[in-house]
């Protein structure tokens, strides 16, 4: 694939993206829905194209979200968990098999201290907004927990995009 199409496919992408995103911002409840959905365009960015450019839909779909909806934690999400996961997935899953769930579990656990320590320290207000301490107990393990099944969500689509549809679309990328 030439240097032309690899960058129109990846702004494509990136648009696709974009537009999954503003989907996210103006039905709400679908947020985290269409940041696992985006993030899919960046491991079929990986698989194809290659590096830089699994990098730039990543950015600048990121960018083009925070544009569209600057108050919106949605592209906050997208930045630093979602876009970025199939990309340190892909790594991550190239060390030994023994290492990959330790290497899992400390990055979500350091983005979400990240992020509390954003939300609570540089904006003043509580991340986890709960009455009882156990609650925030509660919380944190179900944020674990859903990056969890988010990460076999990412191992299962990979799997049936190898399976069924890259034999399909192999001619169109040519």
């Amino acid at each position: 694939m030439s240097q032309t199409k690899k960058l129109a496919l990846s702004a494509t992408l990136t648009a696709l993206g974009t537009v999954f995103m503003v989907l996210g911002g103006f039905i709400e409840v679908l947020d985290l829905t269409v940041c696992a959905l985006a993030s899919l365009l960046v491991a079929f960015v990986y698989i194809e194209i290659g590096a830089p450019y699994y990098w730039l839909v990543w950015i600048c779909t990121s960018l083009c979200s925070a544009l569209l909806f600057p108050g919106s934690p949605l592209w906050v999400e997208y930045l630093l968990v979602f876009g970025i996961w199939p990309i340190l997935k892909a790594f991550v899953e190239r060390l030994p098999r023994f290492s990959w769930w330790p290497m899992k579990l400390v990055f979500i656990n350091a983005v979400i201290w990240a992020l509390i320590f954003l939300v609570d320290r540089i904006f003043g207000t509580p991340f986890i907004e709960a009455d009882l301490p156990i609650m925030k107990v509660v919380l944190y393990v179900l944020m674990n927990a859903a990056f969890i099944l988010y990460d076999l969500f990412i191992t299962v689509m990979v799997r049936y995009y190898y399976a069924k549809i890259r034999n399909k679309i192999k001619t169109l990328l040519k």
